[in-house]
C-alpha cells in the first residue's frame, strides 16, 4: 500500500466520526483535563503550549492540516500539563482513544504514517533546542523564522521571496524563542527596517534570505 493510500485510510477513518470546529484562540484541550479524544486536523493550525511557573505561555509545537494529536496521550494516556489552542478558525475530526487504538491494531499498515508524525515532532523539538542555544534574541528569532519557512513557507520565484503561510503572532514567536514580547517586537521591526523581512496580511515574508541567514 502506498503512503497516499495509507494516509487516505487514516483520514477516512477519522472522517467517519465527529467533526468539530474551533474559533481563533479557542482552547481544544485544557491543561488540567484529559483530552476528549484523538484529533485529526482537517484545516487550520493548532498550537501545543505549556504554562511556565510564572504563568507565561511557552509554545512547544504547531500542527497543521493532516496532523494527528495528542500523539503521546493517544498511546500512553498521559499529556502532562500541555494544552492545545486553535491559532485561527480550525476544523478537526475527533475519535475516542479506544477506537483510535483499535483502528491501528486492525490496520498496522497505517503505523508508518503515525511514526512519521512522531519523528517529525522529535525533529522539531530538537530544532527548537538548537534555536534556543543562540545567545541573542535576534539570532533566536532568525533561526525560528527559517524553521517556520521550512515548514510553512511558499517561495515566489518572481519576487524571490518566501511567505510563511501560518498565523504566527509576535507573541507566539516570543514564547518560542524565550524572549519578551517587547524584545521580539523591536527585533522584528529592525529586520523589517533592514529590508530582510516584511509582514503583510498577518503573514511573515522573508525578502532577503542570504542576508538574513548571515545574521546567524
Amino acid at each position: 500500500m502506498t503512503q497516499t493510500k495509507k494516509r487516505d485510510l487514516l483520514e477516512t477513518f477519522f472522517k467517519s466520526h465527529t467533526r468539530m470546529q474551533f474559533k481563533k484562540g479557542e482552547t481544544i484541550v485544557r491543561p488540567e483535563d484529559d483530552p476528549s479524544g484523538v484529533f485529526l486536523i482537517e484545516w487550520g493550525f493548532v498550537k501545543a503550549c505549556v504554562l511556565t511557573k510564572y504563568g507565561e505561555e511557552n509554545l512547544l509545537l504547531v500542527r497543521s492540516s493532516g496532523s494527528v494529536f495528542p500523539l503521546i496521550w493517544a498511546f500512553i494516556g498521559e499529556h502532562g500539563n500541555s494544552y492545545y489552542e486553535a491559532m485561527e478558525e480550525t476544523s478537526l475530526w475527533r475519535v475516542s482513544r479506544a477506537e483510535y487504538l483499535e483502528f491501528l491494531e486492525e490496520n498496522p499498515e497505517v503505523m508508518p504514517i503515525i511514526l512519521d508524525m512522531v519523528m517529525e515532532s522529535y525533529r522539531l523539538h530538537s530544532e527548537r533546542v538548537m534555536t534556543l542555544s543562540y545567545r541573542t534574541a535576534r539570532e533566536r528569532i532568525v533561526s525560528f523564522l527559517f524553521s517556520l519557512s521550512e515548514r510553512f513557507g511558499i517561495y515566489d520565484r518572481k519576487s524571490d521571496t518566501t511567505t510563511i503561510h501560518a498565523p504566527f503572532r509576535q507573541a507566539d514567536i516570543a514564547s518560542s524563542v524565550n524572549a519578551t514580547r517587547e524584545t521580539t517586537s523591536r527585533e522584528m521591526n529592525a529586520l523589517k527596517q533592514r529590508g530582510l523581512i516584511d509582514i503583510q496580511d498577518h503573514k511573515i515574508i522573508i525578502k532577503n534570505e542570504e542576508e538574513l541567514r548571515a545574521l546567524l
